[in-house]
């Protein structure tokens, strides 16, 4: 008896709606249908959505990397070099003046010489080859206009300090060129701000530099220096006006570089700055030719 009603609650219990194996928990109910049905619809409709915007955006990547390799690739080739102008030549504005003067249907009127002073005045230091040339030393500060740089170059010699000067004839018909010292006399007072130190005696070595381009200051040293290609001169300059270095033809444009030194076993001295009003230092002094 007790067996029987065992089994007959077993069955009750696995006949009743809440069991494991009951249809009702097999079959979802008509709203779970409708929902699942309009979930499997949703995400068919936004797959194709999220494929061309992955699609797209990948398009999008890959033309941006191609673009920054073309206009890399432009840098390269077709845009010049920071220093492409210093290698460009000068234009002449003095067109027909040679044939003119060269068919003697005019006569030239005289002219007097034109002093030309140095575009670089730098100086390199013989015990520190790898030290730069110092620039700006006279540059100031002006609270409307910001950093000021004044007209003025400097000729440092010592032994073991030397100066670098570029010059570029310009003038035309003015091709006999003096390279001069000018020095100022010892008794006449300077601008304000200015000085003038020297040895007396001082024995200087001039000479000619090896260029082909104007020299970068910026990356001017002992060691960067261009070689010597000749010694022009060895002299000792005069106080309170000129002494002639070296003369020589200088055609139009021409690009002329020299370094000054103290003389070999030589104790010298120079060291005087020139300005907006006065040409103090090392100069090029253009005579007429034609």
């Amino acid at each position: 008896m007790v067996r029987r009603h065992q089994g007959a609650e077993y069955e009750g219990l696995l006949s009743r709606s809440g069991s494991l194996d009951s249809d009702e928990q097999q079959q979802p109910s008509p709203t779970e249908k409708a929902w699942v049905t309009a979930k499997d619809s949703s995400t068919s409709r936004t797959s194709p959505v999220l494929l061309w915007l992955g699609a797209l955006v990948l398009v999008v990547g890959l033309t941006d990397l191609f673009a920054l390799a073309y206009v890399a690739h432009l840098s390269r080739t077709v845009f010049q070099d920071k220093d492409f102008a210093a290698n460009l030549e000068y234009a002449s504005p003095y067109i027909g003046l040679k044939e003119l003067y060269e068919s003697g249907a005019v006569n030239t009127s005289k002219i007097d010489p034109i002093t030309i002073r140095p575009r670089v005045s730098a100086q390199v230091f013989v015990d520190e080859p790898e030290r730069l040339a110092p620039r700006g030393e006279h540059n100031y500060w002006h609270e409307r206009y910001g950093t000021m740089s004044p007209n003025e170059r400097r000729l440092l010699v010592t032994p073991s300090i030397h100066t670098v000067l570029q010059f570029r004839a310009i003038d035309f018909g003015m091709e006999d060129c003096h390279l001069v010292f000018t020095l100022p006399p010892l008794s006449v007072p300077l601008e304000k701000g200015a000085s003038f130190d020297m040895i007396p005696a001082s024995r200087f070595d001039v000479f000619r530099l090896d260029v082909q381009r104007p020299i970068d200051v910026k990356k001017l040293s002992y060691r960067s220096k261009p070689e010597v290609l000749e010694k022009v001169a060895t002299m000792v300059p005069r106080v309170g006006g000129e002494t002639l270095i070296h003369r020589f033809p200088c055609a139009w444009s021409s690009l002329h570089v020299f370094e000054v030194a103290c003389a070999k076993g030589a104790d010298c001295l120079v060291d005087v700055w020139s300005s907006q009003n006065t040409t103090y230092g090392v100069n090029l002094i253009q005579h007429q030719t034609v």
